[in-house]
């Protein structure tokens, strides 16, 4: 017989599988730690090739001030500037990295925690629904 409990918790079974099973995988690979400083570390290369990328873009969108300037302008304090914005970028980067990683492992587990116990119940389904079918075969 089918039991419709069973049906239901399968189904959601299958689905966490399809579509979510690969985005849950790190989170259960991985301490939460290791997770997130795995991630802070590809986010500190990301973030500092798009900051190149933002220099040098704002450095050929500034060129003509730039080359007017350049005779006057004190190299030292403009390399300091942008070494304290290329750290405050790099923060902030890093400080959204964190957040969003930290949340993703937090829902990823809870994800992960749901399937099992959802494995656990279709398995003791099928167990209760063993132990009916044994006992009816005994009646006869």
């Amino acid at each position: 017989m089918i039991s419709k409990e069973r049906v239901r918790h399968m189904t959601k079974l299958s689905e966490f599988e399809n579509e979510e099973s690969k985005a849950c995988q790190k989170a259960t690979q991985y301490f939460r730690r290791d997770y997130v400083a795995m991630e802070l570390i590809k986010s500190f290369f990301a973030g500092t090739i798009a900051f190149g990328l933002l220099f040098v873009l704002w450095l050929f969108y500034d060129m003509e001030n730039l080359v007017k300037k350049i005779n006057d302008m004190d190299m030292i304090g403009f390399g300091i500037r942008i070494v304290m914005v290329y750290l405050v970028f790099l923060a902030a980067y890093l400080m959204i990295t964190y957040i969003i990683y930290n949340r993703r492992y937090t829902k990823g587990r809870k994800k992960v925690k749901e399937y099992y116990n959802r494995l656990k119940r279709v398995s003791s389904l099928y167990r209760e629904e063993e132990n009916i079918s044994n006992t009816d075969d005994w009646e006869v």
